[in-house]
């Protein structure tokens, strides 16, 4: 008897678990890769990521957030970012691509200069983004971040 009962619930176990979905209804994102960690005077950067979730119902956009972690405090230039995205067919995974401008990317609003520097010179902006996507339902995926982002400034 307690035979058959231990192989009834390992068959049991065993369905549930071969019969769970690869994707949750949460949607998730990873970075799959970035165009580099030092972006020139009016350069690029673009990163990209690998989103799944599943119902495939992600909206239109990624919400982007600059950290800026320079040790001197100073004003910031628009922090949080909606990037846009075409609007995909319904799949499970979707990659994403975000190119933002020079422009978009510079997180000091004033960036102090480097002391000693002559010709005096600019503090590179070092930052990370925070990003997350959020889906028709209202789930909205964990917060990942980007490797360390260096922006040289004039």
């Amino acid at each position: 008897m307690k035979l058959s009962l231990f192989v009834i619930v390992a068959v049991v176990v065993t369905m549930i678990a071969c019969s769970k979905d690869k994707f949750l209804t949460k949607p998730t994102i990873t970075v799959k890769s970035i165009n580099g960690n030092f972006i020139p005077l009016n350069g690029t950067f673009v990163i990209t990521l690998e989103c799944t979730d599943k119902e495939g119902d992600v909206q239109d956009s990624v919400i982007i957030i600059k950290k800026r972690l320079n040790k001197r405090v100073v004003a910031t230039i628009r922090d949080t970012i909606r990037y846009k995205f075409p609007v995909f067919p319904k799949n499970t995974r979707t990659q994403i691509q975000a190119t933002l401008d020079y422009q978009s990317i510079l997180s000091a609003f004033n960036p102090p200069f480097i002391p000693g520097s002559n010709p005096a010179k600019r503090e590179l902006d070092t930052l990370i983004l925070r990003m997350a996507v959020r889906d028709k339902a209202g789930n909205t995926s964990d917060t990942i971040s980007s490797p360390t982002i260096y922006v040289f400034r004039q």
